[in-house]
């Protein structure tokens, strides 16, 4: 039976079956790239050396035989060269200088057994068959050498003292586990390689074994890798754990932050409509209720000195105090903004209407009505777009008059508003401000029709015309 040549056919399967594994590993794997690349091409070499060496064995020709050893010892160069590469990167132990030399002798060897194929193997007279104990004959050299055997077995002899020098420096820097595995995976490959260049040199008459000593070193690397990658795993879901602690962490912080400026925002803005009313209160509340005040103190002078002049402040008093309250109202409805919607447009034009009139002393006509209610974001926004116009007229037009109608249904609304203050030109589009692209913006919210018409010193008309699922335009 032919248990030795089948045996290293398995063994070199199994280098072959690695070496594509770790290739693949590295090309796939950013970490430890170089590493895995290493190992893999190495196994590969080794593979394809035994697979050679097997050949050889079993040629029934001294030239087949020459052919075939000599490969194999180009391809064994080769993995040998990267061999101690691989183990200077996993320890870390990278003496260049000796590593390049060697690199170069094996380089010397690989190429002389490509160009000069008698320096690296001499068949001439020393080729013969073996009879191993289970009856299986081999073709071996068994006598001649080469000029360059020599050479190689220092190299090799050199790469295992390097191996063995890197793997106690790894053990003492304290990578103890890294270093145990690399000492229990090269102890039998270099124990395998040791004998046989003794058997080569005729120092003991044994089998050849270093075709076996890979594969200790697969199954030790191989079981390496698997930990590495159990490990990696393990560590990844340490890592995903934490990961989702975290976030879950930074959620609730930054759920925390939002409230609080959430908070702070309501609070500005609290602050900022506060200081707005108060503002109104001094400018408009204040005013009326002292011209109110005045009036009041002066009228029963005036109803005995001119009773026709009494009759008109009195008027003028009502007048006053209805705008007073009108604007009362209004800034109340503004503290408490819910009451907007509790209360019917029409009153809220009416309260904005008279309010105006009062301030600036100008007539007002006012012609409402409503019937239905409209949908409370409707509602909000024609309110706002009569405050707004209100406040156009009161800022600008210096208006000697002003007519508000308001009339519609909970489906269909009309608002107009004209004054017959100073107007601005159609035809500059930067002429209506700001408050005129406030009130385009609402009337589009709600897709309400604003039409602006407006002429210089005759003054100005607003038209907004809702209808429930109506397209919206500015004009």
């Amino acid at each position: 039976m032919a248990y030795f040549t089948t045996s290293i056919a398995v063994v070199a399967g199994l280098c072959l079956a690695f070496g594509i594994l770790y290739v693949f590993t590295g090309i796939r794997r950013p970490s430890s790239r170089s590493l895995n690349l290493l190992f893999g091409f190495f196994a590969l070499a080794y593979g394809g050396a035994i697979m050679t060496a097997r050949t050889a064995f079993m040629s029934e020709t001294i030239g087949r035989f020459a052919v075939a050893s000599r490969i194999s010892t180009v391809i064994a160069a080769a993995g040998f060269a990267l061999l101690i590469w691989f183990v200077a990167v996993y320890t870390d132990v990278r003496p260049n200088a000796l590593l390049w030399t060697v690199t170069g002798v094996f380089a010397i060897v690989g190429l002389a057994g490509i160009v000069a194929p008698d320096l690296v193997l001499n068949v001439a007279d020393g080729v013969g068959t073996i009879t191993l104990p289970w009856g299986e004959t081999v073709l071996m050299v068994r006598e001649g050498t080469a000029p360059l055997e020599t050479l190689l077995q220092v190299a090799l002899l050199v790469s295992i003292i390097f191996i063995v020098v890197a793997d106690i420096r790894q053990f003492r820097r304290g990578d103890r586990g890294e270093a145990i595995v690399l000492a229990v995976g090269i102890g039998w490959f270099a124990f395998t390689i040791v004998e046989e260049n003794l058997v080569l040199l005729g120092a003991i008459d044994f089998v050849f074994l270093s075709d076996f000593g890979f594969l200790g070193f697969v199954v030790v690397m191989g079981l390496e890798m698997v930990d590495r990658a159990i490990e990696t795993e393990a560590e990844l879901t340490s890592y995903k754990d934490n990961l989702e602690e975290m976030v879950e962490e930074r959620s609730i912080q930054l759920e925390e932050a939002q409230h609080q400026l959430l908070v702070q925002a309501e609070e500005e803005a609290t602050a900022a409509e506060r200081n707005r009313l108060a503002r109104e209160l001094h400018d408009v509340i204040t005013q009326l209720l002292f011209s109110i005040n005045l009036i009041a103190g002066s009228l029963p002078r005036l109803w005995q000195m001119d009773p026709e002049m009494a009759e008109r402040s009195t008027l003028e008093l009502q007048r006053l105090t209805r705008g007073a309250l009108s604007e009362m109202r209004t800034l109340l409805r503004e503290l408490r903004p819910h009451t907007i919607t509790d209360t019917d447009l029409a009153t809220l034009v009416t309260h904005l209407t008279e309010g105006l009139a009062a301030r600036h002393d100008i007539p007002a006509e006012i012609n409402t009505d409503m019937i239905g209610s409209l949908p409370p974001e409707v509602h909000v926004a024609l309110y706002r777009i009569a405050q707004e116009a209100m406040n156009n007229v009161a800022k600008h037009a210096n208006s000697s008059s002003i007519i508000v109608r308001l009339n519609g249904t909970e489906s269909n609304v009309h608002l107009v508003v004209i004054d017959d203050g100073y107007g601005f030109n159609d035809d500059d589009s930067t002429s209506g401000g700001m408050g005129m692209d406030i009130m385009a913006e609402r009337a589009t919210e709600i897709g309400a029709n604003l039409a602006v018409t407006s002429e210089q010193d005759v003054g100005t008309t607003i038209k907004v015309a809702w209808a429930a699922n109506a397209p919206s335009e500015r004009t």
